[in-house]
């Protein structure tokens, strides 16, 4: 391998991989390569690592536009995401890369009680992050929904019970009653649809408790916050801690994680490359209220009204504590705009809009019969959508081997899962990797 070519910059390091990247998926990548006996460099763009705020705690599932053939597609697609959350396969994911326990509560009572033996854990650790095990209850009034018709759920139901996920179809009072937040059961017209046991993620927790292990066991020099005008060169990369610039000797590579905060850097570094990127389908905003609720709300149900997934505002175990659950927050999907306009006016105009206020306004008093809401936060957020989800090479130069890594934003089990699959094609040699893999990302 060519020596990097360290100019004036004195040498922050060797080691094997250089992540780039803000978030969760490169401290996730971190830990895998570790695991693996692998040196790290992580460098972060922000000041603070989770600044970008782009991991959600649960997949929203639903459609997130009232348009018809867009819906339907997503409601073909979704059967095969409810398996994806469920509790087998969130822990599965979930815990290889956290350095300590993530505890599961399964539903009202004991969390243990009503699960099979071989699916029951040892441990409880009150301040671990938890996965929660709930339902998902999709609803419809044909007075209100006009255009969010039933027959969109119905579609639902028939790809769910096809895919053995048993669904259930509720009528009247029956399927108001178990929405979070109702808070008079008058809408003998409404209908519902409910899944069993999809899950949420303490996203908070699992992502500083992974910032934490990565610092300590990397230490300062080789988690970078803040870091600057990175610059892509052969063998390595050449950045600035502070004020100081530094260089670093990449061994194996450099990998790139895609998230909305660093477009315009790997656009900029394409172009440079002459290199044609493989971009998402545009970026989708994202608002995540948090409202002060009259009613003592029910943990064990994640509501589905048009748009909107709403659920009862927990961290850890739901039961703990004796505070009544009175916080509902409410993810609100907002339009898809073209990558290149993120920056824009058009890419922000949705966000706490007469349009955002409306809509929650309209759950609130039209749909849960709240005289009045107060909001504690709303929490926007950009979240890339893709279409092709496969690494590229962000270098044509053989001196350089330097990937992207698309889907590292939404969803937390799925950027971990993104994340722990780029490296683990890099270290066992079963699909694309780096050049001592022997292969090609």
């Amino acid at each position: 391998m060519r020596q990097v070519d360290r100019g004036s910059a004195p040498l922050a390091g060797i080691c094997d991989v250089v992540l780039v990247g803000t978030g969760v998926a490169p401290l996730v990548a971190a830990t895998h390569l570790m695991s693996q006996g692998k040196s790290v460099l992580l460098l972060n763009p922000d000041w603070d690592f989770f600044l970008e705020d782009s991991e959600l705690p649960l997949d929203p599932l639903w459609p997130v536009s009232p348009d018809k053939d867009a819906a339907s597609l997503n409601v073909k697609r979704t059967p095969n995401r409810l398996k994806r959350s469920s509790p087998e396969r969130v822990l599965e994911e979930l815990r290889p890369e956290f350095p300590g326990a993530v505890e599961l509560w399964s539903g009202a009572g004991s969390p243990d009680r009503d699960r099979p033996a071989k699916a029951r854990y040892d441990y409880r650790d009150l301040e671990a992050p938890h996965v929660r095990s709930r339902s998902r209850l999709w609803i419809t009034s044909s007075e209100r929904d006009r255009d969010w018709p039933w027959e969109l759920i119905e579609e639902l139901y028939v790809e769910a019970e096809d895919a053995g996920l048993n669904p259930q179809i509720l009528e009247g009072i029956q399927a108001a009653s178990k929405f979070p937040g109702m808070a008079r059961i008058e809408f003998l017209d409404c209908r519902g649809l409910l899944m069993p046991k999809t899950c949420d993620v303490d996203v908070v927790r699992y992502r500083n408790g992974l910032l934490e292990f990565v610092r300590e066991r990397l230490g300062p020099a080789h988690v970078v916050s803040a870091a600057a005008q990175i610059e892509l060169m052969p063998g390595g990369v050449r950045f600035h801690a502070g004020k100081t610039p530094r260089t670093a000797c990449a061994r194996e590579g450099v990998l790139v994680f895609w998230t909305p905060r660093l477009s315009p850097w790997i656009l900029a570094q394409a172009k440079r490359a002459e290199i044609e990127p493989v971009t998402p389908v545009g970026v989708r905003s994202w608002e995540e209220w948090s409202l002060f609720s009259r009613e003592s709300l029910d943990p064990n149900v994640i509501g589905v009204f048009r748009d909107m997934a709403v659920w009862a505002e927990v961290e850890g175990l739901p039961t703990s504590g004796n505070r009544p659950l009175d916080r509902l927050t409410v993810l609100r999907a907002g339009g898809l705009v073209p990558l290149d306009q993120i920056n824009s006016p058009a890419g922000g105009q949705s966000w706490a809009s007469t349009e955002s206020f409306g809509a929650v306004s309209e759950l609130c008093h039209g749909f849960l019969h709240w005289d009045r809401f107060s909001v504690r936060s709303m929490k926007p957020r950009a979240i890339l959508e893709w279409e092709k989800r496969d690494p590229w090479r962000l270098s044509r130069n053989d001196d350089q081997s330097v990937w992207v890594i698309p889907a590292c934003d939404g969803p937390l089990v799925e950027v971990v899962r993104n994340a722990r699959a780029a490296c683990a094609r890099l270290t066992d040699g079963t699909g694309p990797g780096l050049r001592s893999s022997g292969g090609k990302l």
